[in-house]
Formats: C-alpha cells, structure tokens, sequence
C-alpha cells in the first residue's frame, strides 16, 4: 500500500497545524453541542436504563478520576466514558449527524469529557478534543453511504470508536504517532447490533457508552506502547471491508477535504426524542395540526418516506423504545398532541386510546425515488385525506434542527438560541432546572477555562 493510510492522514491533521489552529466558528458550534449534549446526559441519567449501568460503574469502583452525570467523580475516565455516553443516548434527544448517520455527541463528548478530567485538561483542549472527535466520527459514517443499517450494524457505535479514540489522544496530548496506533486499537472493538427492533430492549443506548469506552481505552493502551494496525480503515482485513453493505463505501470521504468543511457545522440538534429518520414526518405533522387539523377530522394518512431499515411501522408500539422508532404512532401522537416531546413516549402515551385510534389510520410506504436520494436528503411526504374528501400534502427534504433546514436560511444564530431553549426546557422537565443557566454561561467561557472542572462540577 503506497501513501499514508487513512488513519496516517486523520492523525496528520488532529495533530498538525489545521487540527491545533481550528476556526473560532467552528469552537463555537462544538461548544454549542457540547452543551446540548451534557444537558442531554445529564436528563438522560435519570432514565430506567441508565440505572443499571451506573450500578454496575459503582461497584467497579475504579479510581475516581472523571465524573459520572448525576452521580460524582466516582469512576475511571473508562466507565465514566460508558456511563455518561448510555445516559447521552437514553432519551433518543442526542445530536445526529445527517450524511454520517451517526449521533456523534453521545459518543464524542463522553470521551472527550473524562478524558479531559483525567487529564487535568483545560476548556480549549475539550473544546478542540469534541470538534476533532465529530470530525472523524462523522466522515467514517460518510464512508457507509447510510447503509450500514442495511447490514444491521448501528452506525453511531461502530464508526464511533474512531471519534472517541481521537477526542481522547487529544485530551491525553498523543503525538501522531501514537494516534494511529490509537484508532488501530480503536477500530478492533467496534460493534452495535440494531437487534433491539426485535422486542425494544436497550442495548442500543449502549451502543456511544461502549464506543465512548472503547475509544478512551485505545487512547490509553497506544500511550502505554501497544500497537495497532494503521491500516485499521481499508486494509483487506480492516473497517470497511468488514462493517459494508453489498461492499458499497466511498473510502474517499474520510479524508476528502479534510480541514476545510467541518462536520460539526453539518450536525443536527434533535428536537423530538425520536429517531431522527422520523423527525421530517414529525415536522409536517405538527405543521399541519398547528394550521388547525386535527385528528377528528382526518379519515387516513399515507406517509412516503426512503429505505431506513430501523424505523418500524407498527400501529401499536409494545414498548417505548418500540414507540421511539414507530413512524405510524409518532405522527398521530404529534396529530393527537400537537407536540411530541417526552410525555409523548411515555408508558402512559404509548396506551392513550386517541393516539393509537388515529396511528391504525397511519399507512406507510418506502418509496424508491426518496431511497435514492438519502442520505445526502431525507425526503418524506405526508398525505392527509380527511373526512370531507380533501387531501392535504406536504413535503420535507431536511428536518428541523439541521443547520441546512430552510428554518435557519439567513439567521446563523438561531439555531445556538434554540439550544440554549432547549436546555433550559429539558432540564427543568427532568429536575435538573437549577443547573441550567449555570451549564449554558461555563459552557460559553469554556475558550477560557484552564481546567474541566467547573464544567464537570456540574454535572455532577
């Protein structure tokens, strides 16, 4: 193989000239996701299916050197990594990256994180050690063309590891050198299985916990002196021969301008706890109840929508985590509700008669023309036909939350004001409202701070 590898030309720029000088433009969103995703984190802690990881973190009882959300400095960089990256992830509320098709802050800021804390880092290098993170992260999951869910991988915790191994040598200050060695490591405990479709069990929001984890442990055995393979990417035995569907990637976009477009600035913030494929039927349809539909008047819907092979199309969603990824029963709470925020995938939401009366209304087609199209769009048509004969149609190429959403056309500001709403709406919805503006204003000096902790403090 002649050349730098892919992994020699990641590690190239994280720790040469472009990786150490990154744009102010480009801190700023990263801190903007930051704090959305610690908010997250911090909401998510507090989830029936983080509590079982946070046990098993406690009676770890590692050396107590980064904080776990909500529970202390109680844990190693590592088992903060898996506890903080389970809770990021429990809400389904956790960034997602459009063209990646990965969450990269669920995975990316957890590392980064503990990392940092165990470092004794400052508030630039976290800040520089998320950007980085999401960077790599996001290209990997480019190089998948958004099939690997066609295999039954998930994305966010396979291509993850590659993200979390960087975020973390950033923190830990590797030289290049030793970060290939890094994502070697890195790209060997890859995994994520979408099983959880059969019977909404959770391991899907294990999935940025482990690749967080995994990704802080290949940090630390390249900087102890273990090796890993710098053809980890496209060797014949590496990544993406392994982890493709049908052998279809474009090895290129990993490192295709690299250093010049930002895949932070490409990331969407969720506004809906949902699967992000479900967010553009979400849009229309509160759309439509806010112009004065409602579910009286509506006889049947007809969704068109492209190939994700993770939505599910029941009518009466078992569990929440089912409820979560059920595009008949989203859409008819948003019809019924006219919001689709927590309560809405509740345990009791999931049995309202009026939901479900109007999700066995809800048909649902994979159109063809829409899969050819994703994941550079994510096209989605919703047909209304109501009672009186008509038929109302609309269409969305790009959820709400994605920066390229028509929404944020002219007022680059608006989307870091919906952030901040966000959070503040979150964690007063979840307990944690005292906290917020405290998150919001470190979050903001972070360029500031010689030290984590304050931000660690937090959360705590």
């Amino acid at each position: 193989m002649s050349g730098p590898t892919l992994a020699e030309q990641l590690a190239a720029f994280v720790t040469g000239p472009a990786g150490r000088d990154l744009p102010r433009a480009v801190l700023e969103r990263g801190a903007t996701y930051l704090l959305h995703l610690v908010a997250v984190a911090l909401a998510g802690s507090r989830a029936d299916s983080s509590q079982p990881v946070l046990r098993v973190v406690r009676a770890a009882a590692g050396r107590p050197e980064a904080t776990v959300v909500g529970a202390g400095r109680i844990a190693s960089a590592m088992d903060a990594a898996l506890a903080n990256g389970a809770s990021a992830h429990a809400l389904e509320l956790d960034d997602d990256h459009r063209t990646g098709t990965v969450h990269p802050g669920a995975v990316v800021v957890p590392a980064a994180l503990a990392a940092c804390e165990a470092a004794g880092a400052s508030g630039p290098t976290l800040l520089r050690a998320v950007v980085l993170g999401y960077e790599v992260m996001c290209r990997v999951g480019e190089a998948f063309l958004g099939r690997q869910f066609y295999r039954g991988f998930h994305p966010t915790g396979t291509c993850g590891v590659f993200g979390a191994a960087v975020a973390a040598s950033v923190a830990f200050g590797l030289d290049r050198e030793r970060m290939v060695r890094a994502l070697g490591i890195a790209g060997t405990q890859a995994g994520g299985l979408a099983e959880w479709r059969t019977d909404g069990s959770w391991i899907k929001r294990l999935h940025p916990g482990r690749a967080a984890q995994s990704g802080v442990l290949a940090a630390r055995l390249a900087e102890a002196g273990f090796s890993g393979p710098a053809t980890i990417l496209e060797g014949p035995s590496g990544f993406l021969q392994a982890f493709a569907f049908e052998g279809a990637t474009d090895a290129d976009a990993i490192t295709r301008g690299l250093g010049q477009a930002f895949r932070v600035m490409g990331t969407a913030v969720k506004p809906y706890p949902c699967c992000r494929f479900a967010h553009g039927a979400v849009d229309l349809a509160l759309a439509l109840r806010r112009s004065g539909i409602g579910p009286a008047g509506i006889d049947a819907v007809r969704l068109r929508i492209y190939k994700t092979d993770i939505l599910n199309y029941l009518h009466r969603p078992p569990t929440t985590v089912d409820a979560q990824f059920c595009l008949p029963y989203l859409v008819a709470a948003a019809l019924v509700r006219g919001r689709l925020g927590l309560a809405e995938v509740s345990e009791a939401a999931i049995r309202d008669p009026e939901i479900l009366a109007l999700a066995e209304r809800v048909s649902v087609e994979e159109d063809p023309a829409f899969t050819a199209q994703y994941p550079e769009r994510y096209p989605t048509e919703l047909t209304v036909v109501l009672r009186d004969g008509r038929e109302l149609v609309r269409r969305s190429d790009c959820p709400s939350g994605d920066p390229e959403a028509p929404e944020y056309a002219g007022d680059p500001g608006r989307l870091a004001e919906q952030v901040r709403e966000h959070v503040r709406a979150l964690l007063e919805e979840t307990g944690y409202g005292d906290r917020a503006e405290a998150l919001i204003a470190t979050a903001a000096v972070l360029p500031e701070l010689p030290s984590v902790r304050p931000l660690a403090d937090l959360l705590s």
